[in-house]
């Protein structure tokens, strides 16, 4: 009969150059620590939550120019540019055309003599303003350029109604302008916050926070 193994307890097993039954010294593995994994948390960088989308715009007033709302103008908060206000022209099919305070006020100046040159059928240009500018073309319309491919065509018709709400679009621009650093200061407290920031006595009242909350908090309607 043969000689019966000894069984080798767990212990000895363990030890450090432990000579095994065959012969063979063997060193034992080493006991590695699995790392804690929270599964559930997510990184705060800079104010910015990982579902939030850089490129939209936040609390946007819309003013459609059509019956068939093709075609619209708005004013909204940009947080791609730093939290400034900015007015979006779409009708584009290559994207929509966002001006800068500037370029909406050449604009505005340029919309009565515009519309009047239209009208008669004239060629006008309002030449170009950090590569936006706005010229008639035929059949009483006229384009909106912003760099050398985008381009939105208006119709006469349009641009006389546009030329009409001007004013309700600057002043929606201006007081915007002027709460500019409000808003970009409560939303880097709103981002990286899990309940609703209640704002301070010297925040514009120009601001709906509570829908500035909301917006900064879920994901955009598409």
């Amino acid at each position: 009969m043969s000689a019966r193994k000894r069984r080798v307890p767990y212990e000895e097993r363990t030890r450090v150059g432990f000579n095994f039954p065959d012969g063979e010294t063997r060193r034992p593995k080493r006991n590695v620590e699995t790392p804690e994994i929270d599964i559930c948390s997510f990184s705060v960088e800079e104010g910015i939550s990982p579902a939030f989308d850089l490129n939209r715009a936040l609390l946007r007033r819309v003013f459609f120019l059509d019956e068939n709302k093709t075609q619209y103008v708005s004013v909204a908060f940009c947080p791609s540019m730093g939290y400034m206000p900015m007015v979006e022209f779409e009708g584009s099919k290559i994207g929509p055309i966002r001006l800068t305070k500037q370029q909406v006020t050449a604009l505005a100046e340029h919309l009565p003599p515009l519309c009047e040159a239209s009208c008669a059928n004239r060629h006008y240009t309002s030449g170009i303003r950090d590569g936006f500018w706005i010229i008639t073309t035929t059949y009483r319309a006229a384009r909106m350029y912003l760099g050398q491919r985008t381009h939105i065509a208006y119709k006469l018709s349009d641009l006389r109604y546009l030329n009409t709400i001007m004013h309700i679009v600057m002043n929606r621009l201006a007081r915007y302008s002027s709460a500019m650093m409000d808003v970009m200061t409560y939303a880097m407290s709103a981002m990286a916050s899990t309940e609703y920031i209640e704002t301070l006595p010297t925040y514009s009242k120009n601001i709906v926070y509570p829908q500035l909350f909301e917006e900064l908090k879920t994901l955009p309607i598409m």
